[in-house]
């Protein structure tokens, strides 16, 4: 953020700061190193003015925010803050630049405190313009904090400020409202708003902001399946950006691209622009590595790419800025960490990432913002088709008045004719807003099917590795049972061989024998261990059937694990024929006819 200022005389010493701000806003996105150099000179200068100095602390801030340097970015920023306490007009711009650069770095809670601080001094000093640009900041915090109720109103709050003063902001108000639309999976709408701001950015010749609006504009071309124009889109930003020198808006945009090769099955440019985006966003602390580097490990799980995966995972978790992410970001990647742990035999980093990530999950569905953001939605495109049509209803009148004007020197052959061309462009405006209303009531439809298909999707998988994780521990659980049976059998053959030997103190072996396979402990084992798997089946089963004893219950649990009438036999040190009488008559006392029913039955407990 930059200031206009006239020249500053200080002592003996004369400071154009306009001219060096001229100077800086020419080299600062093309050659940032010129722009330290031109900074340094002026820091370097003695009696210079604390006012001045400040506002180069302030540009400061920026040089360090643009190279990716956020710590000494913030301290910058605070130096300004500090050295401008008694001009409040101007220390907003350090404040509002801090902000950022707490969001940037999820410390969300400090980034409000800025922002509350310069909304109080705008409102003292009757500031309007930054008032508004106070609010857009407080709509971009909620937005990366997924309170999109919160930020379409202040959204809206900074709209109605800069609609008032007419000012060339509005703007960039507009784009921060397509962003939290975009993110509410509102991308029509979203795709019109980028729209209307590229073109006023392009106007005013901004190129920064109309650079990065190109990236978010891409965005909801992807969703719209309109991938061509989305690449057009990036490949111009990133163009842009190179000369601009701005790392990590760049890495978005490769990350984009990246998403759109993966969607076209291109492996070798979706690898390509996913490591070159990742790549960047390790090494700058920024919050999206959390979200890039979960769709970088989707890719590599995809192509089976499992220990570059995990590499990514490592420094994914590593960054400083990992435990900001929000939630949603956060869910992602635990699901996409798992689906890797899961393929390369950590069973327990898998389930707990699916825990971390259903957690999640059960938290963002709570939130309970959604009707309350669809009616803000609502209301602001109302208020907007409202003023469009206000806007075509003066241009008509104007187009009246002249007709009426013409009407006097012109003929009533004319005066019919222009009667019915008016009357045919109003029956084909008609026509056209009906087909443009069904092709967009036409395209939500289609999007919002395409979301629940994904969700549903995604809850299937989940549902399914959940069902896998316990199909596995009741293979390991069976599997332990029979081997106790086994080493029961084992026992009872050293018994039976100390019965016909002549052995001397046999008795005493057959003793210790007999009384090791009297022990129980074998069954408590794997009684705690199947209650773990399996917490309410006996519950259940008693609840439902109260003439069922200890026994019935401990012999369903074998039937649950899918063992067979012998392999229970032998656990249970029974006959075969007693296994299938005992399984008989429990399903008499269950009044179950058919092993179908009974097995399914035992299945869905």
């Amino acid at each position: 953020m930059f200031i206009f200022a006239p020249l500053f005389v200080n002592g003996q010493e004369t400071f154009d700061y306009k001219a060096f701000e001229a100077k800086v806003k020419k080299h600062i996105y093309s050659s940032p190193d010129s722009t330290r150099v031109i900074i340094d000179e002026v820091l370097a200068k003695k009696n210079l003015h604390d006012t001045i100095r400040g506002l180069v602390y302030n540009i400061y801030g920026i040089y360090y925010s643009h190279i990716g340097e956020l710590d000494s970015s913030m301290a910058s920023y605070k130096k300004s803050a500090a050295l401008l306490k008694n001009h409040l007009w101007i220390k907003t711009m350090p404040l509002m630049n801090m902000s950022i650069g707490y969001r940037n770095r999820g410390e969300y809670a400090e980034s409000f405190k800025c922002l509350e601080e310069a909304l109080e001094i705008n409102k003292t000093l009757g500031l309007k313009d930054k008032e508004a640009t106070v609010y857009s900041n407080m709509s971009s915090n909620y937005q990366y904090m997924l309170e999109y109720d919160k930020a379409v109103e202040y959204a809206l709050k900074g709209i109605e400020i800069m609609k008032k003063e007419d000012s060339p902001l509005l703007a960039t108000l507009t784009q921060k409202l397509a962003n939290t639309y975009m993110k509410m999976s509102n991308f029509s709408f979203a795709k019109e708003l980028y729209e209307d701001c590229l073109r006023i950015f392009r106007k005013q010749n901004d190129n920064v902001n109309y650079t990065l609006t190109l990236i978010n504009y891409a965005e909801v071309l992807i969703h719209l399946n309109q991938n061509k124009k989305a690449k057009e889109a990036l490949k111009e930003a990133i163009g842009e950006l190179r000369k601009l020198k701005n790392p990590e808006h760049l890495a978005i945009a490769y990350s984009k691209l990246g998403r759109i090769a993966k969607d076209e099955h291109n492996t070798k440019d979706a690898y390509k622009n996913y490591e070159a985006a990742f790549g960047i966003l390790s090494e700058s602390n920024s919050i999206n590595v959390v979200i890039i580097g979960a769709e970088y490990i989707e890719l590599l799980n995809k192509n089976e790419d499992y220990d570059k995966a995990l590499k990514v995972i490592e420094k994914t978790k590593h960054t400083a800025i990992f435990n900001n992410a929000n939630k949603a970001d956060k869910m992602r990647f635990d699901v996409a960490m798992a689906e890797t742990y899961s393929k390369t035999d950590n069973e327990k980093e898998a389930l707990a990432g699916l825990v971390r990530a259903l957690k999640i999950k059960d938290s963002l569905a709570r939130s309970g913002t959604e009707t309350y953001t669809k009616e803000m939605q609502a209301k602001y495109q109302a208020e907007l088709q409202r003023e469009k049509s206000m806007a075509l209803k003066a241009k008509n009148g104007g187009l009246q008045k002249a007709h009426e004007a013409e009407k006097t020197r012109m003929v009533v052959y004319i005066t019919i004719s222009l009667a019915i061309i008016l009357l045919v462009l109003l029956l084909l405006r008609s026509y056209w807003l009906r087909e443009r209303l069904r092709k967009e009531a036409l395209r939500f439809a289609a999007t919002e099917k395409n979301i629940l298909q994904k969700q549903h999707e995604y809850e299937k998988e989940l549902t399914q590795a959940q069902k896998d994780i316990i199909a596995e521990k009741e293979r390991e659980l069976a599997s332990s049972a029979l081997k106790m049976a086994n080493y029961q059998d084992n026992i009872l053959q050293i018994i039976e061989r100390c019965g016909t030997d002549s052995i001397n103190k046999v008795s005493d072996v057959k003793k210790e024998l007999e009384g090791l396979i009297k022990q129980k402990d074998y069954w408590r084992q794997f009684e705690t261990r199947f209650n773990m798997l399996h917490p309410d089946f006996g519950t259940s089963l008693a609840n439902r059937y109260s003439n069922l004893t200890k026994n019935d219950i401990e012999f369903c649990s074998l039937l649950k694990l899918n063992l067979s009438n012998k392999e229970i036999a032998q656990l249970l040190q029974i006959s075969h024929e007693s296994a299938i009488t005992k399984k008989y008559r429990i399903k008499k006392k269950m009044e179950i006819h058919t092993d179908e029913d009974f097995e399914k039955l035992l299945l869905e407990m």
